[in-house]
């Protein structure tokens, strides 16, 4: 299948003060699988961030829509095709609220907490290509219209150990229509950047996630691994990312996994180009896939 299509994401920050602000994101991309091959064809655009936003120097708080801070690989890991697989267990669209202390113990960690439930509202739909809008009756983890699930997580990076970070989280997904227990989430990750030689940095990231009670069903369960690698040489990069998938359904065990190797160049005018090789085994299906990126990001 041949997919051309764009990705369009708008980031809105309006400040009322150093500490209050209201913080938009709003993005235009395919709300649907491709089934042949398609050029811009199934956009939507849609907003999935929209909070009110306190940031202290000790604490912080909002409320609104907004991804919980649980796992990092799904925004982090290297390549065109290092998400395809940990953007499972990304917390989009989420309505609630929540906060973050911020402390000093031999580096800078935050410790943050939020409660929510999935976003059921009209802004659950899209503009241009409808992709439907989330009810109730869909079911699913979170998907309960009352604050019922939450994320702990602990972020940092060390004085000590330069271009290094952390994650470690915790979900707890109240059981939506269909389900019959809450959804248990563990994650633990990393990555750190160091240099190698003269305007060359190595990045390498690593992320283990478990789920009990996959999909709101008892006993099932699932395991995600995530490892990256990123060589950064002045305006170059070439990364390779490797993700797999276990889960446990019903008695049934599927394994999964996507490999990707990935080289680009930005331009000092901002233009990012990119193109990778895609190797993957996901239902039992063995695939290859080339891609091929052009991005550019403006500030204004």
């Amino acid at each position: 299948i041949n997919d051309l299509y764009p990705t369009v994401i708008l980031g809105t920050n309006v400040a009322f003060s150093e500490e209050f602000s209201l913080n938009f994101e709003a993005t235009l991309e395919p709300v649907k699988d491709p089934t042949n091959d398609r050029a811009f064809e199934d956009l939507g655009g849609y907003l999935n961030i929209i909070t009110a936003n306190y940031d202290g120097e000790t604490f912080s708080a909002f409320a609104g829509k907004f991804t919980p801070n649980f796992g990092i690989a799904w925004d982090i890991a290297p390549g065109i095709f290092g998400t395809n697989l940990n953007e499972d267990y990304e917390l989009a669209e989420m309505i609630g609220l929540g906060g973050g202390f911020h402390f000093e113990a031999a580096g800078a960690h935050t410790l943050s907490a939020s409660t929510f439930f999935q976003d059921t509202t009209f802004l659950s739909n899209s503009v241009g290509t409808k992709r439907g809008r989330v009810q109730l009756s869909d079911g699913g983890p979170a998907n309960t219209e009352d604050l019922s699930s939450y994320v702990v997580a602990l972020d940092g990076e060390f004085q000590h150990l330069a271009g290094f970070r952390y994650h470690l989280g915790f979900s707890s997904l109240a059981a939506g229509v269909g389900s019959n227990n809450r959804q248990l989430g563990y994650a633990i990750g990393g990555e750190y950047a160091f240099n190698i030689g003269e305007n060359v940095t190595l990045s390498p990231m690593a992320e283990y996630v478990y789920f009990d009670n996959y999909g709101g069903m008892n006993n099932d369960t699932a395991k995600y691994f995530t490892g990256g690698l990123a060589l950064n040489y002045e305006n170059w990069v070439a990364s390779t990312t490797y993700q797999l998938r276990d889960t446990e359904v019903s008695g049934a065990t599927i394994d999964d996994y996507v490999v990707d190797f990935t080289v680009g160049y930005v331009f000092d005018m901002g233009l990012g180009v990119a193109a990778a090789w895609r190797g993957a085994k996901e239902g039992n299906v063995d695939s290859e896939g080339l891609g091929l990126l052009l991005s550019y990001a403006i500030e204004f």
